[in-house]
């Protein structure tokens, strides 16, 4: 019953629009299983920020990119590509609403094609990441469907290539720093600026994290059954010299490369 009302409540989502830093109408397209939650989630996360204050402090930055929309836009077009894009910002914030944080988390906001959150615990970051790369693989099987409600007729013999163009495939890597906030909206770090500077080094689904995640999260990897991967060097505005990056996986999905 709780889900009806709340389908009810939320079939007018120019909220969750504004929210998402999306044009009015953008998200009539989102499958309706994943507006519900994800206007859920952005109620717990307003509430959690209504509720806790925010202090200026050290924090994990993360920045989720949506891979190949570049490549998507040009081939099927730009009002295609920004279907793409919606439903990902979607998936974002409805996976913040599904882990149940522990601890402090915000969504900051949209730019473009990617996203901005801030942490307060590594734990909650990792289990976003998962549910987040869960939450995209289900939106990518949804995509036929939206296609015949919206009249896109597509061949049998090309609907694979265009469910493997439109796959939903995103990018994350996590800094750490310190962050505090201009006017409680932007938040304001040469942390940010450096996630955004180095994004680009990593080219894979899995977490991505910088040196300093790395020394602070290295000794609980083990109870959190996570191995890192060694990824490339990089050179971080303001750092004083280059340092490594790395890939956060479950143990079982890969061998330790990190001596």
């Amino acid at each position: 019953m709780a889900m009806t009302s709340n389908f009810d409540l939320y079939d007018d989502v120019e909220g969750l629009e504004r929210y998402l830093n999306l044009p009015k109408g953008a998200l009539s397209n989102i499958p309706i299983y994943a507006r519900v939650p994800a206007v859920d989630a952005i109620k717990r996360v307003r509430q959690m920020e209504a509720s806790t204050l925010f202090r200026p402090g050290l924090y994990y930055i993360v920045l989720a990119d949506l891979r190949g929309n570049t490549a998507f836009n040009a081939k099927y077009g730009n009002a295609e590509g920004d279907v793409r894009v919606e439903w990902f910002q979607t998936a974002v914030i409805q996976s913040i609403g599904e882990i149940s944080p522990e601890n402090y988390v915000a969504f900051s906001k949209t730019i473009g094609d990617a996203a901005l959150l801030i942490f307060s615990a590594f734990r909650d970051v990792f289990k976003w990441s998962q549910q987040l790369t869960r939450n995209l693989e289900g939106l990518r099987d949804e995509y036929p469907e939206n296609l015949e409600s919206r009249g896109i007729d597509i061949e049998d013999d090309s609907l694979d290539e265009r469910l493997s163009d439109f796959d939903l495939k995103a990018r994350r890597l996590v800094h750490l720093g310190e962050v505090s906030y201009k006017e409680q909206i932007d938040p304001l770090s040469l942390a940010v600026s450096q996630a955004f500077k180095i994004e680009k080094v990593f080219d894979r689904d899995d977490l991505g994290c910088t040196q300093s995640v790395y020394d602070a999260v290295s000794p609980a990897l083990a109870e959190l059954n996570l191995v890192a991967q060694k990824n490339a060097m990089v050179e971080i505005p303001g750092a004083s010299g280059p340092s490594m990056t790395y890939y956060l996986v479950r143990r079982e999905a890969s061998k330790p490369n990190v001596d």
